[in-house]
């Protein structure tokens, strides 16, 4: 919520350091769950995404993150965190905002 504040009050690199930093630390959470690696094996990718994909929050920071690169006017980033976060929305779960916003910078 906090990084999402910011970026409505207006500090669109506030925002994307403390998203980043969230992701950062879901990422160390899913490695520790999965026992993972630091070496970053497919094996351990795998278990990882999986792991991400368990609820929404992933998919929700790397959209966020999204929009805040294509409002900046920074396509190809925007486009690789919408299909990242496209990557890990739940099969069970009906997210559309980064496919709008991926087909929106086309």
């Amino acid at each position: 919520n906090q990084a999402w504040e910011l970026k409505r009050n207006g500090d669109s690199s506030g925002s994307m350091i403390l998203y980043s930093e969230l992701y950062e630390q879901l990422i160390g959470d899913a490695f520790e769950h999965t026992g993972g690696s630091t070496g970053l094996a497919i094996d351990d990718k795998e278990k990882v995404d999986k792991y991400l994909k368990g609820d929404k929050l992933a998919c929700t920071i790397l959209n966020n993150m999204a929009v805040i690169l294509a409002e900046a006017g920074n396509k190809d980033g925007a486009k690789k965190y919408f299909k990242a976060s496209i990557k890990l929305i739940p099969e069970d779960l009906n997210y559309n905002d980064p496919i709008i916003g991926l087909k929106e910078l086309d």
